[in-house]
């Protein structure tokens, strides 16, 4: 028997979030295929729709020669619709075929997207390891998908949910799929200057905070063996000749004690790596200096809001102060990092997000470029929930309509995703990246010696170039010369 596992191709809209997109090997569809491989005696193959290769290849052309019994497809919620159209073309062409998705978005909408699309034969939730195993045998053996944990499938035109399957508690006995090269998936350091030869890895699953906009919010939190960690790091390294690590973990420092452990095990053994990984702010700032040391050197962090009332509406857990004391500590150690802001969050007003506006100028004096977007709505999150109690998604809405929002666009997100929208009007939420903008280039300005900005807006007036407009408006002298100033 043969299995088919894809990951669908990213939408393009042309919208400023799509640049800084970076290929990365498909994790979720390399565990899954480690698993077939080692407890199943079954063919297993995967399709990245996302690597080049495939670019400007039809779907036609990808799947003539896979004639699989099993269809894997996973999906984000960005990727949804893609995934939907490859799921209606296989059942087209495969009939006979059994088509099972999962992934983070169909995880958490499972039974509205077996109401919708008819194709889709089973969603599995949750972890996927145990369960494909599980599928793959019954479909096998032809028996019934009563008995297997973590799916809902239809039976006699009814849709049914099973109990939820087991998460892998022991990480460590997770298998892991080899079968790339490097030149396959060219990764670099995240968030840093220098294009430093990388490769990422994941220490940990789960999360074991409750932030209201995140669709793995509360998820068991487990972590591997720090020498296993390190184990595979040197496995990497000697493989694939890199000089550089990204945790892919959710929260790499959510457990101060395994942070500590990787850390120390990476001491012990010498080995002369850098690396990146997403922190909370809340952390004890020691941590920061052993991490220094075993090779950190840039990272992100979610910060969301400047509004401690914001903060403690959307359940952070952080307050003002530990995010300053976080960003001072990491500059003075000369760890890059690049803090994580939204708005547009529920019961938010103007004034609330001026406090983060606030924090940001501050912030970035002594960080890299803030990040700053709009609240988006995922399923299963809190957040989905209160947007649908207070009308901001209708009661009819399905994941699986088609979706689009040029309001989206214009706030440089991508359209396919709703934006929660409460207190703040479309028009003040556009003000507001705007505003950010002008402060931001004005901060980067400001930072430049004298000397260096005259050749620069010579060359701008010279090359007509829109900064120079810009450069010579009475608000931008105003604030470049009140940041001089405070500087």
């Amino acid at each position: 028997m043969k299995i088919t596992l894809i990951q669908p191709p990213k939408p393009l809209y042309g919208a400023e979030a799509e640049e800084h997109w970076e290929l990365a090997r498909p994790f979720t569809l390399f565990f899954l295929a480690a698993s077939i491989e080692k407890y199943t005696p079954f063919e297993v193959q995967i399709i990245d729709l996302e690597h080049k290769r495939y670019r400007n290849v039809s779907l036609e052309e990808v799947l003539q020669n896979h004639n699989s019994l099993i269809f894997g497809i996973t999906a984000t919620t960005y990727t949804r619709f893609e995934a939907i159209k490859i799921a209606k073309y296989i059942k087209k062409t495969h009939p006979d075929s059994w088509i099972i998705v999962g992934g983070v978005h169909f995880m958490h909408c499972a039974k509205d997207t077996l109401e919708k699309i008819p194709e889709i034969d089973v969603v599995a939730r949750g972890e996927g390891e145990i369960t494909i195993v599980d599928i793959a045998n019954v479909i096998n053996k032809r028996e019934s998908f009563e008995k297997i944990k973590g799916i809902t499938y239809r039976r006699n035109g009814q849709i049914i949910e099973n109990p939820n399957q087991a998460i892998f508690e022991d990480l460590d006995s997770i298998p892991i799929y080899s079968k790339f090269t490097w030149d396959e998936y060219p990764e670099y350091l995240f968030n840093y200057p220098e294009r430093v030869r990388a490769i990422s890895i994941m220490s940990s699953r789960g999360c074991p905070y409750k932030c209201i906009f995140c669709s793995r919010a509360g998820m068991k939190y487990r972590v591997r063996n720090a020498k296993s960690v390190v184990d595979e790091i040197e496995l990497l390294k000697e493989r694939f000749n890199i000089e550089g690590i990204n945790f892919l973990d959710l929260t790499f420092t959510a457990n101060p004690p395994h942070v500590k452990a990787v850390c120390q095990e990476i001491l012990n053994r010498k080995i002369d790596l850098k690396w990146w990984c997403e922190s909370r702010a809340n952390i004890p700032l020691d941590i920061l200096d052993l991490m220094k040391q075993a090779g950190c050197v840039s990272l992100v962090v979610g910060i969301e809001s400047g509004s401690p009332r914001i903060l403690s509406k959307i359940n952070k857990g952080i307050s003002i102060e530990q995010v300053v004391n976080f960003c001072k500590k990491c500059s003075e150690i000369s760890i890059r990092v690049s803090p994580y802001f939204m708005f547009s969050h529920p019961d938010e007003t103007v004034e609330d997000v001026k406090q983060t506006l606030d924090l940001i100028y501050k912030l970035e004096r002594f960080t890299a470029t803030c990040s700053f977007q709009p609240s988006i709505i995922f399923p299963g999150t809190e957040l989905e929930k209160i947007a649908y109690n207070k009308g901001i998604l209708p009661e009819d809405f399905s994941w699986c309509n088609p979706y689009e929002s040029d309001l989206n666009k214009e706030l440089e997100q991508l359209v396919n995703v709703p934006l929660y929208i409460d207190m703040l009007t479309p028009n003040s939420m556009k003000k507001l990246i705007v505003e950010k903008k002008f402060k931001q280039n004005v901060n980067r300005v400001s930072e430049i010696k004298f000397k260096d900005l005259v050749p620069k807006v010579l060359d701008s007036i010279k090359n007509q170039k829109p900064s120079s407009k810009f450069l010579f408006s009475p608000r931008f002298c105003y604030e470049y010369i009140k940041a001089k100033l405070k500087s």
